[in-house]
């Protein structure tokens, strides 16, 4: 006779909620973290502009703004990535 199967105990069910939330919250940021790498790259474009008309103290304030945000995004993003990736994993 094979042996019964347990049920899901309180934490297994308990997991499963979690991973759920964590891949609700990881698709509800994808958006907002998309537009703000957007918005940042689109700021090191608008720096070219201000340099072409000759505002280059202001352009290279601007830049240097812009590199740490997209520094900070991509780091971000890296860890949106990992999150993904786990989510993905405990399903």
């Amino acid at each position: 006779m094979p042996a019964r199967r347990k049920r899901a105990g309180p934490s297994m069910r308990a997991g499963k909620a979690a991973a759920r939330k964590l891949t609700s919250l990881s698709h509800d940021m994808e958006v907002p973290l998309n537009e703000a790498t957007d918005a940042a790259h689109a700021l090191r474009l608008m720096v070219y502009g201000l340099e072409g008309i000759g505002e280059k103290k202001v352009g290279r304030a601007v830049a240097e703004i812009a590199w740490i945000a997209c520094q900070r995004l991509d780091a971000l993003e890296d860890a949106w990535r990992s999150v993904c990736e786990i989510t993905v994993r405990a399903k």
